[in-house]
């Protein structure tokens, strides 16, 4: 078990000659490969334009910065997820408002979400735990009623379809109304080492990101700043590698697809835990794959057992509530009692890997250890 890692990324030949070009090339910050790995995966996954920055947490706080909001305005968000995109809307003054999940996906509960939404709601926060989604349908139709934004974080998820369609292009949504970004980071299932993409089907969208990306600068106007921005730029170097990933996708999602396929029937079935239930018509590319035991401490024993002799699974995230320092309750609309499936995910999720070094013997090893525990 000592050889299986949870991020353990695969570099091939082509990443690394792309890599040479972009550094033969001189170009080491912004070039040529930034613009082509733009457009490329905005190309393959069906949106209209791409807006490259230097990581996941980048991207969101970028899009943030981008609606116009006001100190106090609210954010539905998941509350069990990633803490980077928590933290962002935290540090731009406004209010993470956390709906509880569902415990057959671990995603968003969509029915509770029309609750939360009022007059300060800006935008939902769909975070794609461990590769599945939410109910989109409803989704849509929450935020055409209530008029209000949707920001999609496929950093779990990103080259997974539903109905033969790549989520986060949005194209089922109003594109003035929608934005989606991923993180490209060393775990991820599409890797730069850092890096993000935002994708909006808005032209006017991805001027203003754009602008935002590089200071505020004026398009074609050195030194002229007309918005106050930052520097979000991805550097031409690991801009070729993300682009040497997109050419490599179909294989990368086949792999990914034999990965889940092998832990779907070797666990499948275990009156001890559960597995993700996903949604009909919808293809998964998972980041990680998730077990939801039934008590807190066979999931301590196994992953003990796991992480023997390395980091081989991950536990789950914390309930947000649970985190004192983002003081959900101070928010007024949160109670106790709106986590109850999120903490008993916190308590129960153990997370299995999904790199594309795993070949079926490691696979089938972890499955075993995991159904002998329970044999003992």
């Amino acid at each position: 078990m000592s050889n299986i890692k949870f991020v353990d990324p695969l570099i091939t030949e082509k990443e690394k000659g792309h890599l040479k070009r972009a550094f033969n090339s001189g170009w080491l910050s912004y070039g040529p490969y930034v613009e082509k790995f733009e457009k490329k995966l905005s190309d393959t996954l069906g949106a209209k334009f791409g807006i490259s920055v230097n990581n996941g947490t980048s991207a969101i706080l970028l899009i943030l910065m981008s609606l116009n909001l006001k100190k106090g305005d609210e954010i539905i968000v998941p509350s069990f997820c990633y803490i980077s995109p928590v933290h962002m809307i935290k540090l731009m003054g406004l209010k993470p408002i956390p709906v509880d999940i569902r415990l057959d996906n671990l995603q968003i509960d969509t029915d509770q979400i029309a609750n939360k939404v009022n007059k300060k709601t800006k935008a939902i926060l769909l975070i794609h735990n461990y590769g599945s989604i939410c109910n989109y349908e409803k989704i849509i139709k929450i935020a055409k009623k209530k008029n209000i934004f949707v920001i999609e974080d496929t950093s779990e998820v990103i080259l997974s379809k539903r109905y033969d369609d790549y989520v986060g292009n949005g194209k089922k949504f109003n594109k003035e109304k929608y934005l989606s970004y991923a993180s490209f980071h060393a775990s991820k299932t599409m890797i730069t080492g850092e890096g993000g993409m935002i994708l909006t089907n808005s032209k006017k969208i991805c001027l203003k990101l754009k602008i935002l990306r590089n200071h505020g600068q004026k398009i074609n106007k050195p030194y002229y700043y007309n918005m106050t921005g930052g520097n979000f730029r991805l550097s031409n170097l690991l801009a070729s590698i993300g682009y040497s990933q997109i050419l490599r996708s179909k294989k990368i999602i086949k792999k990914k697809t034999e990965i889940n396929s092998i832990y779907e029937k070797k666990l499948a079935n275990n009156k001890n835990f559960t597995l993700m239930k996903d949604p009909n018509n919808f293809l998964p590319v998972r980041w990680g794959f998730p077990i939801l035991f039934k008590k807190q401490k066979d999931k301590n024993k196994i992953m003990k057992i796991l992480n023997n002799k390395s980091t081989l699974c991950r536990p789950g995230f914390y309930s947000l509530n649970q985190l004192k320092h983002l003081n959900i309750y101070k928010n007024k609309i949160s109670k106790k009692n709106d986590f109850k499936n999120a903490e008993i995910a916190t308590k129960n999720v153990l997370v299995l890997p999904m790199n594309n070094k795993l070949n079926n013997p490691e696979l089938n090893l972890i499955c075993s250890k995991i159904k002998n525990y329970f044999k003992t």
